[in-house]
C-alpha cells in the first residue's frame, strides 16, 4: 500500500493557533529500523487522544507519526468550541440504533466534553469561562423551543433557554432570535491542547515524530511495517488517525471518507468594538445548515468561521467570502482587517459517524470525526484503548458505522451539490419568516 507525500493545501496558511505557541515538542528524527507495540499514524487529536488513553492504562510503548506537527491538521485548524454530540443528528441516530443507544452513546461525549476539560487543566491549557450558544437565525422561538424538548426528552439533555431579551448580555446582533446554552460546553486553542498532549506523551515515554510522514503501510509476518522517509517501524499494530489529509496511505479505507472544507478568519485587535457586539464570552453557532461561527479571542481579536465545500480556497478568496458572511451578522464590523485567514480539511464519512475499530487484524482506525470533532476524538482515544486493552464493549456501539465507500471525485461532487441545496432551502426559509421548512433541528 504505497503512498506519495502530497503538499499541503492552499488553505494550509499559518494560523492564530500556531502563532501563539512555542516549539511543538517532539523525539529526536527517527533513524533505522524500530520495533514497537503500536504506531498511531496522525499527530491530531484522534491519535494523540487514542496514545495518551493507551499510555494511561500503562501501555507507553508507542510510536507516533506525523507529517507536520502535532495538531497541524484539522485538529489544530477549527473553530476550538468543545461541545456534545457527532456529525450526526441525534435523532436520526436514535432511529438507526433506537432511542436507548443514542441517549447512551451522546452521554459518552458529554462525559468527553469533560474529560477534555479535564486534561486541559492539568497540562495548563487555557479554555474559556463560559460555552457554547446556538444562536437562531429564523426567528422561530417556537421550533427552538421544540427542538430543545425533543433534545430533553430524547437524550436527557437539557440545553439552557436564552430568551431573545437576554440574548443582549451574550451577542448584539439584528440577525438573531432566541438561543440555547449548552451546559458544560466550552471553547479553547485545539492546537494548544494537541501541542500540550504531545508534550505530555513525550514525558510518559512515547516517542512523537514530527516532520515524519508514513510512506507506505504493510503486512510483516503477522506484523505491521510502517516506512518513513529515513526509518521503518515494525509494530504488533497501528492506529490509523489522519482525517480528512491522507488519501492513499490505506486506500480501501480512506476512501470512505470525503474531505470537506471549512473556513476561518481572524480580525486585528478590535478592543471596544468586539466588546460592543459581543458582551459575553460564550462561541456563537447558528441554526443554518452551514452555519456561521464565532468567538472572541483571548487578545481581543474575534475568530470566524463558516462555510461548508469541497474547494481548496486560497487565504485571499477565504477572507472575501468571510467578510461578506460577518457583515451580515455585524455590519459595524464590516470593515476590520482579517490578519490571519486559513483553512482545514474535516472528514466525514457517508453515515456521519467516526470510523473506529479493526480494519485488518493489527490495522485499526480512528476517522470521520467531520465537524463535530474535539469531545468525539477524545472518546474516540478511550474507546480504542479499552478495546487494544481487553474491552470492546463500548467500541461494539460504532460497529454499525465502518468503512463504506464514500463516492471519490463524483461523491464529492453530489456532497457540494447538497450543500448548495440545504443552503438555498435556508435562505428561502429565512426570507419566508421561519417555518417554510424542516431547518437544520427538524
Amino acid at each position: 500500500m504505497k503512498k506519495t507525500v502530497s503538499n499541503w493545501p492552499k488553505f494550509h496558511a499559518s494560523t492564530w493557533y500556531r502563532e501563539q505557541l512555542g516549539p511543538c515538542p517532539a523525539s529526536a528524527p527517527p533513524r533505522g529500523r524500530v520495533s514497537t507495540g503500536t504506531v498511531v499514524v496522525g499527530a491530531g487529536l484522534a491519535g494523540l487522544a487514542t496514545a495518551i488513553s493507551l499510555a494511561e492504562r500503562g501501555v507507553t510503548d508507542i510510536v507516533i507519526l506525523e507529517r507536520g506537527e502535532a495538531g497541524e491538521g484539522a485538529s489544530g485548524r477549527n473553530g476550538g468550541f468543545v461541545f456534545a454530540g457527532f456529525s450526526l443528528h441525534p435523532e436520526r441516530l436514535a432511529s438507526q440504533r433506537g432511542a436507548e443507544a443514542a441517549r447512551r452513546m451522546h452521554r459518552w461525549t458529554r462525559e468527553s466534553v469533560g474529560l477534555v476539560a479535564e486534561r486541559c487543566r492539568q497540562l495548563g491549557v487555557e479554555t474559556s469561562g463560559q460555552g457554547v450558544l446556538l444562536a437562531d437565525w429564523f426567528g422561530d422561538d417556537e421550533a427552538l423551543a421544540d427542538y430543545r424538548s425533543r433534545m430533553r426528552d430524547l437524550l436527557d439533555f437539557d440545553l439552557e433557554w436564552v430568551a431573545r431579551d437576554r440574548m443582549a448580555d451574550w451577542v448584539r446582533s439584528a440577525r438573531y432570535g432566541s438561543g440555547l446554552l449548552e451546559p458544560g460546553s466550552f471553547h479553547f486553542n485545539p492546537r494548544a491542547c494537541a501541542q500540550a498532549m504531545a508534550g505530555r506523551l513525550l514525558e510518559m515515554g512515547v516517542r512523537l515524530h514530527t516532520g515524519t510522514p508514513a510512506a507506505a503501510i504493510e503486512p510483516a509476518g503477522g506484523r505491521w511495517r510502517v516506512s518513513a522517509p529515513e526509518a521503518e517501524f515494525v509494530a504488533d499494530r497501528v492506529v490509523i488517525a489522519t482525517g480528512g489529509y491522507e488519501r492513499r496511505l490505506v486506500p480501501r479505507a480512506h476512501r470512505s471518507v470525503q474531505p470537506i472544507a471549512t473556513y476561518i478568519v481572524v480580525t486585528e485587535r478590535l478592543g471596544e468594538r468586539l466588546d460592543t457586539v459581543m458582551p459575553g464570552n460564550a462561541a456563537i453557532y447558528d441554526t443554518r445548515f452551514a452555519f456561521d461561527y464565532f468567538r472572541k479571542l483571548a487578545d481581543g481579536r474575534l475568530l470566524w468561521g463558516g462555510r461548508i465545500s469541497t474547494a481548496d480556497r486560497n487565504p485571499d478568496a477565504v477572507r472575501r467570502l468571510m467578510r461578506r458572511d460577518l457583515a451580515r451578522v455585524f455590519p459595524d464590523l464590516a470593515d476590520v482587517r482579517f490578519e490571519y485567514a486559513w483553512g482545514g480539511w474535516m472528514s466525514y464519512a457517508r453515515h456521519q459517524m467516526p470510523i473506529l475499530g479493526e480494519f485488518e487484524p493489527g490495522l485499526w482506525l480512528a476517522l470521520a470525526f467531520g465537524g463535530h470533532g474535539m469531545a468525539p476524538t477524545t472518546l474516540a482515544g478511550e474507546v480504542l484503548a479499552e478495546a487494544l486493552t481487553g474491552n470492546s464493549d463500548r467500541l461494539a456501539a460504532f460497529g454499525a458505522y465502518g468503512p463504506a465507500w464514500a463516492g471519490g471525485a463524483a461523491g464529492r461532487a453530489v456532497v457540494q451539490g447538497v450543500y448548495w441545496w440545504k443552503q438555498f432551502r435556508d435562505r428561502l426559509r429565512a426570507a419566508a419568516g421561519g417555518r417554510t421548512g424542516p431547518g437544520r433541528y427538524a
